[in-house]
């Protein structure tokens, strides 16, 4: 007979937290926030901790954009950066007595896994970058963000293995995210140097070559829609140089690159615009979507299977491969108000149905059990 199994006592892990903002940054502090206060959790963070309803933790590690390593590669010092935090997030899940811990950085997990006899907590990995069903297997557990990865999964691995993954979205809150009266979008535009009547396409993400987001191809489309500002916010990566020039080419002064925008304040950008797009052909799973889809803004997006199944109604999947395609789609709802209106509409009832916090904290805590009672 199994023992009985311990209480779920849970750290959510993250190296960059603190530090920078991305996906996986930004999904740790958020759920730390909206998680049922009856779950015993704690954040654990690798930079200075950020404020929270429940406990945080400061587990140091190493910036990876640290002056010191600033010059090498980012793929390399993410590396150092979760390496660095690994020593004190095994003590501390010893000490702050554990039982699983929750992250979503490759190496950290990897070690966390591979050294569990001095911790004793179960190891489970948020899959935020589409990684191999192979490559975690062997963990206790694996967060994936739609149903197209389980299915895939589950082919990949074996049939003994395919009960450690499950899926479960990202949410956006949808009380602070929310469609804009006119009054804020004006507010907003005002704020934002944004001309009034403005087809305005926001983007989010860093600028650079490292993570795909293409920025210099949605340029290329927005150019191709004479009444669209391009509207970015976010942090450089390597290339960024390149890239910015490239966007400057194709847009002159219709492009508005904001550098780093205060994630506190980040609904402003939302409400200023129309519609959202990104040039990736391929996402894990995109946060900024789905604020998208809470703020109202139809989302035009390669079509890729999962970001289609994440946009459902409230998307407009074009093939970002082929030139001209999203340029159409943009140039269509600037000229046809109406679409435009229903799809605003369509993109909010979805967020609404599908990634309210409440829903998805309650599936992921369900999920999280499940992970901590198997053999």
């Amino acid at each position: 007979m199994n023992p009985a199994p311990r209480p779920l006592r849970l750290a959510l892990i993250s190296s960059g937290a603190g530090h920078t903002a991305r996906g996986i940054e930004i999904w740790m502090k958020e759920l730390a926030e909206h998680l049922p206060a009856a779950v015993d959790a704690e954040l654990w963070t690798g930079g200075p901790c950020p404020a929270v309803p429940r406990p945080a933790r400061r587990v140091r590690s190493l910036h990876r954009d640290h002056p010191w390593i600033r010059s090498r590669p980012w793929s390399r010092r993410y590396v150092w950066e979760q390496w660095s935090m690994l020593p004190g997030v095994i003590l501390a899940l010893r000490r702050r007595r554990r039982t699983l811990a929750y992250a979503g950085d490759p190496v950290l997990v990897w070690h966390l896994k591979r050294f569990q006899r001095l911790h004793g907590a179960a190891v489970v990995f948020m899959n935020g970058m589409r990684l191999s069903p192979q490559w975690g297997r062997h963990l206790d557990g694996v967060h994936l963000l739609a149903d197209p990865y389980l299915d895939e999964a589950r082919r990949a691995v074996p049939p003994a293995d395919a009960d450690r993954f499950f899926a479960v979205p990202h949410f956006a809150d949808t009380a602070r995210f929310r469609p804009a009266t006119a009054a804020e979008r004006a507010a907003a535009r005002t704020e934002l140097g944004l001309p009034p009547e403005a087809f305005v396409v926001l983007s989010l993400g860093p600028v650079g070559t490292v993570s795909g987001k293409r920025l210099e191809h949605l340029a290329a489309e927005v150019a191709a829609c004479p009444e669209a500002v391009l509207l970015h916010g976010g942090g450089e990566e390597d290339g960024a140089a390149g890239v910015r020039a490239r966007v400057t080419e194709a847009l002159g002064a219709r492009a508005r690159l904001l550098g780093p925008f205060p994630r506190a304040r980040i609904e402003v950008l939302f409400r200023a615009a129309d519609v959202y797009s990104l040039g990736s052909l391929a996402e894990p799973f995109s946060i900024a979507i789905l604020e998208a889809l809470a703020s109202g803004l139809p989302v035009v997006h390669h079509r890729d299977a999962v970001m289609a199944w994440q946009t459902g109604a409230g998307g407009v999947p074009v093939a970002l491969d082929r030139p001209a395609e999203a340029g159409a789609a943009l140039r269509r709802l600037a000229r046809d108000r109406a679409e435009l209106q229903a799809r605003s509409a369509a993109a909010r009832a979805e967020a609404e149905r599908r990634y309210g916090p409440a829903q998805i904290c309650a599936h992921l805590v369900a999920a999280l059990e499940q992970v901590r009672v198997r053999p």
